[in-house]
């Protein structure tokens, strides 16, 4: 091309970089090759004398440095323009490459979702509910946990001096298969052989049936809603709720929570401030329970107290050294208390071998009934009192089955081992309860189903059931008419 070239290093941006220059009578082209050769940059400069530089020209040096592939004809042919018309241009990309993709490495793709979706606390714009912070993947038995994708290739690139560049394939996944976990079809596919939690930790999958809190349930764990047993080694905070599919054990206390498990749940105490609740499908073991609402569908043994407590079961409910005040507690299988009521008189009431759903429903008959009889005194065509009538029938129908409706859990039954103080009302149906006075005990209240009312008698085990006694007394009374 009758020009000099020759091997220079530049300062640019604080830089220095080496490259080609080719020098002219009207002009100074300086080309730079990327090391890796995945890039090409030139800077001009023109001259006062002599002629500016072609696009050929251009073209020509770029193939002199080696620049064989990759040129970008925009890049290019803005080049060329601007230097033909005098302008200096400083390391402008005239060429590119096609770097190498790396393939994958094999990985589990997950098929199954968290339980909770959560957000950084960093991101000071989100809105965070503080209380549920904790993550599980939960599954259960047969459930798909995901698939083994098996490592990509990747692809090669290819520099701008049309050299081959391989690229980095993808490492294969070293998985170890633990407890619960089996594969299926080609060994590419997880599933999950029992409820509870995936955990992925020192390449080995399993799923853990248990979750452990070292601590208290605080903000640092936050609420958990966990297929598994759930055992929690503190306490758990205020607005922390726990949902265990198979159990619940707590070595401490709870706050104003929302608990709840279909398993057995087990603690130390709970003031739940009349906010808290229970839900439990198993049975409840407790030292106390304050201002909390309990629903059990075993039974409930507390040590010390229920206090101020809505509780509902479809079991016993026994406080072994202490006393039942306050609130309402309903026990399909019996009661039995040391105390019942307090000194103070606290309105306190207690229903035995009573279905706590069928109390729901039957109070609920009994308001509907009473609008009824409303609105039919308000009925001013003889058609509105036929439909009336018709309604009220139904509900009447629906009152006398619940009333008539046996089952063999149920223990009408009320043990008081110590002391019954005043303002206490004891239940064993659905028809009434009765205010009874201040009573020492021990005895046992059971329904009176020759006089009404309830009937006291001598303390016996709710193993034993209110039927039976009450069933001697009524040979009793057929034997004293006989003689």
């Amino acid at each position: 091309m009758g020009n000099d070239s020759q091997e220079v290093t530049t300062d640019t941006e604080s830089q220095k970089i080496t490259g080609t220059e080719y020098k002219k009578q009207g002009y100074c082209l300086f080309v730079w090759v990327s090391p890796d050769k995945l890039e090409c940059r030139c800077s001009y400069v023109p001259h006062q004398q002599g002629a500016m530089m072609t696009s050929d020209e251009l073209k020509g040096y770029l193939a002199l440095s080696g620049v064989k592939e990759g040129i970008l004809p925009d890049a290019l042919d803005d080049f060329s323009a601007r230097s033909a018309a005098g302008q200096a241009l400083t390391m402008v990309k005239i060429a590119a490459g096609t770097p190498p993709e790396a393939g994958l490495d094999g990985h589990v793709e997950y098929t199954a979702q968290p339980s909770a979706v959560v957000r950084s606390f960093s991101d000071e714009n989100a809105s965070v509910d503080m209380h549920r912070v904790l993550t599980f993947i939960n599954v259960m038995p047969g459930d798909e946990i995901g698939r083994i994708i098996p490592p990509s290739p990747g692809r090669p690139g290819r520099n701008i001096s049309n050299q081959l560049i391989p690229q980095q394939t993808g490492k294969p996944l070293k998985l170890k298969i633990g407890n619960n976990v089996r594969q299926d079809g080609d060994g590419s596919l997880l599933i999950a052989g029992a409820a509870g939690r995936v955990c992925e930790a020192g390449g080995e999958i399993s799923v853990a049936e248990e979750f452990v809190v070292q601590g208290d349930v605080n903000f640092r764990v936050g609420s958990i809603d966990f297929n598994g047993f759930v055992e929690v080694r503190g306490d758990v905070l205020d607005g922390f709720n726990i949902t265990a599919a198979k159990g619940l054990r707590i070595n401490g206390n709870i706050g104003a929570s929302a608990i709840r498990s279909d398993g057995d749940i087990a603690f130390c105490g709970m003031n739940g401030q009349k906010k808290g609740t229970i839900v439990c499908g198993g049975s409840i073991t407790a030292n106390f329970i304050h201002e909390t609402d309990v629903e059990c569908a075993g039974d409930v043994n507390i040590e010390v107290e229920l206090h101020n407590s809505q509780l509902k079961s479809l079991g016993k409910v026994i406080v072994n050294t202490g006393a039942i005040s306050g609130g309402c507690c309903i026990a399909l299988g019996g009661i039995e208390t040391k105390k019942a009521g307090s000194a103070a008189s606290v309105m306190t009431e207690l229903y035995a071998g009573i279905d706590y759903r069928d109390k729901d429903e039957y109070e609920q008959l009994l308001l509907e009934l009473e609008k009824i009889g409303v609105r039919m005194g308000k009925a001013r065509t003889v058609s509105d009192s036929d439909e009336l009538k018709k309604a009220r029938t139904a509900l009447m129908e629906r009152v006398m089955a619940l009333r008539n409706k046996t089952d063999q859990r149920a223990n009408p039954k009320i043990n008081i081992k110590g002391m019954l103080y005043d303002n206490t009302f004891l239940g064993t149906g659905l028809v009434a309860r009765e205010k009874v006075d201040e009573r020492s005990g021990p005895f046992s209240a059971i329904e009176n189903s020759l006089e009404g009312g309830l009937r006291f008698v001598e303390l016996t085990s709710l193993d034993v059931k209110a039927a039976a006694i009450e069933q001697v007394y009524v040979r009793e009374q057929a034997l004293r008419r006989e003689y």
